[in-house]
């Protein structure tokens, strides 16, 4: 089991590598700056982590609900693309619900974990704390990707030399 956890944890940070490094151009992905914390093979799940900042607050001074949606958008993504490996994937529905306000200067964790892995479907949760406010739970998720013929090294192929 050690080898499919260590092998988890290099394909992601290669994925999250892909939609957010250095050499990407500005995408939001890039924008919000994703880095990884931890993921269970076992578990099906994965632990990102983001740093909230001042573009990303909506006119009352939190974190815009597009952004919390957009951070587990990508979260579920990106564990997405470790279980259908090649496949093209993209998110069929999503599902945000916000208990409390996440503030500029706050570290946040996306968990996300699949609860049901298909041939075509894959369904997932997903939950949103708060670091340095003792691990609050400020949002959750649910979501359901479909998995596409096509491979996704060709897209982001493409995509990087548009």
């Amino acid at each position: 089991m050690e080898d499919k956890q260590l092998l988890m944890e290099n394909k992601i940070k290669e994925i999250i590598k892909l939609l957010a490094g250095e050499d990407r151009r500005n995408d939001v992905e890039k924008m919000m700056q994703p880095y990884f914390v931890r993921c269970n093979y076992e578990e099906k799940s994965l632990t990102i982590g983001y740093d909230v900042a001042e573009w990303e607050l909506n006119p009352q001074g939190v974190m815009h609900g597009g952004m919390i949606t957009t951070a587990f958008d990508n979260a579920f993504g990106i564990l997405t693309h470790f279980f259908a490996q090649e496949s093209f994937i993209t998110t069929v529905e999503l599902g945000v619900h916000f208990h409390k306000p996440v503030f500029l200067g706050d570290k946040i964790e996306i968990t996300v974990k699949a609860n049901h892995l298909g041939r075509t479907l894959a369904g997932y949760t997903g939950e949103l704390r708060v670091v340095n406010r003792d691990m609050l739970l400020a949002d959750s998720a649910t979501t359901t990707f479909i998995i596409l013929n096509g491979k996704t090294s060709e897209i982001f192929a493409n995509k990087n030399n548009q």
